[in-house]
């Protein structure tokens, strides 16, 4: 039996099939090389049917996985941390198209490797330093703080992206300082 045939009825146990249709977009194919947006359907039918990493793997453990927690969750976000959730989710699925064509030839662990690495970047660059610290709070609601520092790589990003986050509040807090100096 095939991954895919025991993997797709699991998935779709998990949510009620109202949720399932607009978490996967069933009615419009997923292009590997162009993920839709506001979809999580690339995890599965790119990623886990090229590499087949498995329930533990990047594609489904992690990927589908939290990208379908924050889609039902998102009413914890304020509409801006929902557009930076939107983005971010397009973002790290974007990243990972050459891994999902098969321009890039690799194992499951390094496809979580190089997954991983796209993750403060795609939340930095999504504005996730510009948003209400309601939203941060909402986010790691929605994570669970026991995933920020979960594995190394998790580890790793998290404090990438805080300190992407520090030097970006530093410069805006220098840059307001001298607009308000030069005001006086």
């Amino acid at each position: 039996m095939k991954l895919t045939q025991v993997t797709i009825p699991l998935i779709f146990l998990a949510f009620p099939i109202a949720e399932a249709d607009s978490l996967f977009n069933s009615t419009v194919p997923v292009d590997c090389a162009s993920p839709p947006y506001d979809s999580c359907a690339f995890y599965l039918e790119c990623l886990e049917s090229r590499f087949h990493c498995g329930p533990d793997g990047y594609p489904l453990g992690y990927g589908l996985k939290f990208c379908t927690k924050f889609s039902q969750e998102r009413s914890k976000l304020t509409p801006a941390g929902q557009t930076w959730m939107l983005n971010t989710m397009h973002c790290l699925q974007t990243a990972l198209v050459p891994e999902a064509t098969g321009e890039v030839q690799m194992t499951c662990q390094e496809l979580l490797d190089t997954a991983f690495d796209t993750h403060a970047g795609c939340y930095i660059g999504s504005g996730l330093c510009t948003l209400n610290p309601k939203d941060w709070v909402a986010i790691v609601d929605i994570v669970r703080i026991g995933t920020l520092f979960g594995s190394w790589d998790a580890v790793k990003e998290t404090f990438e992206a805080a300190g992407d986050c520090a030097e970006f509040i530093a410069f805006a807090t220098k840059t307001a300082i001298k607009r308000d100096i030069k005001e006086l």
